[in-house]
C-alpha cells in the first residue's frame, strides 16, 4: 500500500503554513512532517529543542538532530538527508509539500528517486476556518491598527494648514513623518508594521501606493494599516480616508458611495454567501451612482480591486471576495474594503474586518469613520 506525507522545509517565521503547524516562531529552516492522522513531527537543533518543546500547544513529535540522526540512521543532518532518511523509515512513496517548498530541494530529492509533489492550495484547510482562539489573535492586530490609526487622526487635527500644506509641531507634515508615528505607536504595543499606507490627493489613486511627500488640506488621505501581532504571527487590518478641510464635491460624493457599499456588503455577508455576488452588487452600485470602472484603461480607474480577503497568519489570504465565486462559510474572516480611485483627484477606501456568522457577520473593528478633520 502506497502512504502519502505532507511535508515543510522552511522558516516559521516566513512560512504562515508552517507557523501554524508549530505555533512557534523558529528563524532557521526546520523540517516538519506528518503522515496519515498521526501526530506530526518536527526536527529542530539543540538551540531550539527546548524552547520549542515549551512553548507549542499543538501535538507535536519533537526530534533533536541527534535524535533524528539515531532513529532514521542519517549520514549527516543536512535537509535532504533528513527526508531521505525519513522517507527509508516510513516506506513513503510520495510527499506533498508546502508552496515554499524550495525547488533546488525537491531536484536534490528527485535523484534519489524521492516523489515531490505541491500541495493544491490551501496547505492546511483548516486554516480557512478560524477558531475562537484564532479570532481573538486577529481582534488583537485590528486593535494594534486602531491604535496606529488614533495617532494618526489626532496627529491630523492638530496640524494646521498654511498656503494648503498641513503643518504639524512647526514642520511640513510628510506622510514619512506620519507612517513613522503610526508604526512606532504599534511597535510600543507590540507589533509590527511595514509598508503602512498614507496616500494623499492623486497618489491615492493607487491602492498600494504607501504615499511620499507632503500632505495637503482640502485632499482625501488614504491610511491603510496592516501589522503583525509580534507575539503570535497574526494580522490586523484597518483602512480610512480622511481629509484636513473640506472635502471637494466628487469626493464628498464618493465618500458617500463608498460608505454605503462598505455597510451594505455587510449586511449581506453570512454563511453560504456568494462573494462574487456581493462584489457585483458593490460594482452595480458604484456605476448606478456615475462611478464608472475601467479595468484596460492605460491607468485603471474606479472599483479596481476585490471586496475582501481573507485575514490571519498573512495580510492576504482564503477566502476572497471578488469576481470569482466564492461561498463563505461561518468561521471565515475577511475584510470588507470597498475603494474608488481617479487620477484627478485620488482615491477613497474604507475597510473593516468580520467574520462569518450563519446568519450574518460580526465586525471586529470599532475605529470610526469620519471624512473631515476641522
Amino acid at each position: 500500500m502506497k502512504k502519502h506525507g505532507k511535508l515543510i522545509y522552511g522558516s516559521s517565521e516566513h512560512s504562515a503554513d508552517l507557523l501554524y503547524a508549530i505555533g512557534v516562531f523558529i528563524p532557521d529552516p526546520i523540517l516538519w512532517f506528518s503522515l496519515d492522522s498521526k501526530t506530526p513531527f518536527l526536527i529542530v537543533s539543540p538551540l531550539e529543542y527546548n524552547r520549542v518543546k515549551k512553548e507549542t500547544r499543538n501535538k507535536l513529535n519533537v526530534l533533536s538532530f541527534s535524535d533524528a540522526k539515531e532513529q532514521f540512521e542519517l549520514d549527516d543532518l543536512s535537509p535532504a538527508s533528513q527526508i531521505n532518511g525519513v522517507t527509508r523509515h516510513y516506506g513513503v512513496s510520495k510527499w506533498m509539500v508546502s508552496p515554499e517548498f524550495p525547488l533546488a530541494l525537491v531536484r536534490e530529492l528527485e535523484k534519489n528517486g524521492i516523489q515531490i509533489e505541491p500541495e493544491k492550495a490551501p496547505f492546511f484547510q483548516t486554516r480557512e476556518i478560524k477558531t475562537t482562539s484564532e479570532i481573538k489573535k486577529i481582534k488583537n492586530g485590528i486593535r494594534l491598527a486602531e491604535s496606529g490609526l488614533k495617532r494618526a487622526l489626532g496627529i491630523i487635527q492638530e496640524s494646521k494648514i498654511v498656503k494648503r500644506t498641513l503643518y504639524w509641531n512647526d514642520v511640513i507634515l510628510t506622510s514619512e513623518i506620519l507612517k513613522g508615528e503610526i508604526n512606532s505607536i504599534i511597535c510600543k504595543n507590540g507589533g509590527s508594521a511595514n509598508h503602512t499606507i498614507v496616500a494623499c490627493g492623486r497618489q491615492a489613486a493607487d491602492p498600494h501606493c504607501t504615499g511620499t511627500g507632503k500632505l495637503f488640506a482640502n485632499k482625501p488621505i488614504i491610511i491603510d494599516i496592516f501589522p503583525r501581532v509580534s507575539s503570535t504571527g497574526y494580522y490586523g487590518d484597518l483602512t480610512r480616508t480622511v481629509i484636513k478641510g473640506k472635502a471637494p464635491e466628487i469626493v464628498r460624493k464618493a465618500f458617500d458611495v463608498v460608505l454605503d457599499a462598505y455597510q451594505n456588503a455587510q449586511l449581506k455577508i453570512k454563511s453560504g454567501a456568494n462573494g462574487k455576488q456581493i462584489h457585483q452588487g458593490i460594482l452595480n452600485s458604484f456605476t448606478k451612482h456615475g462611478f464608472k470602472t475601467d479595468l484596460t484603461s492605460k491607468v485603471p480607474y474606479g472599483f479596481i480591486h476585490g471586496t475582501g480577503h481573507g485575514l490571519g497568519l498573512e495580510i492576504h489570504e482564503r477566502p476572497r471576495i471578488n469576481s470569482r465565486k466564492c461561498l463563505l462559510k461561518e468561521g471565515h474572516v475577511v475584510t470588507v474594503e470597498p475603494g474608488l480611485y481617479y487620477p484627478e483627484w485620488g482615491g477613497i477606501r474604507l475597510e473593516d474586518v468580520v467574520v462569518v456568522r450563519k446568519k450574518s457577520c460580526t465586525n471586529l473593528t470599532e475605529a470610526p469613520v469620519i471624512l473631515e478633520i476641522p
